[in-house]
């Protein structure tokens, strides 16, 4: 099986905490996080499959633009506390992944080609990774 995978960046802001717990709840769990801050995030999204009759998976501006359309246009610059996709879940970089993975899926749905994985990089060295391997559990 063959795979491509587009990067992309976004400048985010955020805060950790639940809105089950008290502030000091929050503190103890998500420590100087509960804080607003925010990330310049490092984003792969990744399709597998096979090749077509063109000799690729799909046009990686094709790939480009369903992502940009479906996750960028909402999460660049914005504070992802308020996006409706984390009203019940903290923004952290493994719900992101999983959030990113399962609004893209049926875009990048093709006869040839699916959505393999999703990494969001919440830094150089710190990142969450879904794949589909997990994506029928959920």
């Amino acid at each position: 099986m063959l795979s491509i995978t587009c990067e992309f960046h976004f400048d985010s802001a955020h805060r950790l905490f639940r809105k089950d717990l008290s502030e000091a709840e929050n503190r103890e769990i998500f420590g100087r996080c509960t804080d607003i801050h925010g990330h310049t995030y490092r984003l792969q999204v990744c399709v597998s499959g096979q090749i077509d009759s063109n000799g690729w998976l799909m046009d990686f501006s094709d790939l480009r633009s369903v992502v940009s359309r479906e996750i960028l246009s909402s999460y660049d610059h914005a504070f992802l506390n308020d996006l409706p996709d984390y009203q019940n879940c903290p923004p952290t970089a493994e719900n992101m992944a999983r959030t990113i993975f399962f609004r893209l899926k049926a875009h990048l749905k093709r006869p040839n080609c699916r959505l393999h994985h999703v990494t969001v990089f919440e830094s150089w060295n710190s990142w969450a990774m879904w794949s589909e391997d997990h994506a029928d559990d959920m």
